[in-house]
């Protein structure tokens, strides 16, 4: 039952035509998704509280590949999949659900409030059915991925004093650069292992050398600090679109030039990205009072 394919025809029939619709919902577990939120937490409400979530999603998805390593199972038949749906890894566990889980059930400890765990618990569950629904993911993979996320949260709760005390000991740019090490040692494990997994290691590595990099450069350089700026809330509102548009716009734009298939490169673009909305646009929007 659990590694079962046919479950997915099961909720096909039991809520037909639904496909197209949770092509949507299955993005809310997708990195892009995950990427605007973070930006937005970053640039408009809480900079610290953004930061100390990126390092939980990085870790989120450091587990989700090695598990997908050691378990090496496969995904369900080619011909289950959902027309649009676009699978190049491992299947156990879904990535899709641990990393729900992860950053909404994180959000979830943070606000404290009960829409937000209301939004958690709806956006992770949802999220995980459209993995089966869509045909590239066993009930199975789902389950796992909700579990391994719900118990990276509680880690992450139980663990965050302590880890604040012992890294108070250490300069921060030290261990950004650590960071940086990290990044390019994951990416390096992407190109030894030209396995279906690589493909979102190296995207992986490439954005924590750049993340690390951009608040290396944003410490000493901007030191922006996230208030409602004079002009009120509007400006806010516009630093988190246009922001947007400028990090998306890298993204997409040097997809051409820094294609997905080819793991340094990939791993480039994602620098960029990250190092555009971690240091370059927050230098920009500080420096015109936005």
């Amino acid at each position: 039952m659990l590694f079962d394919p046919g479950l997915t025809n099961v909720l096909r029939d039991s809520i037909p035509g639904l496909g197209d619709i949770f092509l949507i919902i299955t993005e809310f577990g997708s990195e892009l998704v995950f990427i605007g939120i973070l930006l937005t937490l970053y640039w408009a409400v809480n900079k610290k509280e953004a930061i100390l979530a990126t390092y939980l999603l990085i870790f989120a998805f450091i587990a989700n590949y090695w598990l997908k390593i050691v378990i090496a199972r496969e995904r369900p038949p080619v011909s289950n999949w959902y027309p649009g749906t676009d699978a190049p890894n491992y299947s156990t566990p879904s990535g899709h659900s641990q990393f729900s889980a992860s950053l909404y059930g994180w959000f979830t400890t943070r606000v404290r409030k009960w829409w937000m765990a209301l939004v958690a618990v709806v956006l992770t569950g949802l999220v995980g059915i459209s993995r089966i629904y869509l045909g590239v993911h066993f009930l199975g993979d789902v389950l796992l991925g909700w579990g391994i996320g719900i118990i990276t949260v509680i880690a992450f709760v139980y663990l965050e004093n302590p880890m604040r005390e012992f890294f108070s000991r250490y300069r921060q740019e030290y261990l950004l650069m650590g960071l940086v090490i990290i990044g390019f040692l994951m990416t390096f494990i992407a190109f030894l292992l030209p396995q279906p997994p690589n493909d979102n290691f190296g995207a992986v590595g490439g954005f924590t050398i750049g993340l690390a990099l951009g608040l290396i450069l944003e410490n000493r350089f901007v030191g922006f600090s996230v208030e409602v700026p004079e002009g009120g809330r509007t400006k806010l509102v516009l630093r988190v679109i246009i922001g947007f548009i400028l990090v998306f716009g890298v993204m997409l734009g040097l997809a051409p030039i820094l294609p997905t298939e080819e793991i340094w490169l990939r791993t480039l673009r994602y620098i960029l990205v990250a190092v555009t909305g971690v240091f370059v646009w927050p230098a920009i929007f500080k420096s015109i009072n936005l």
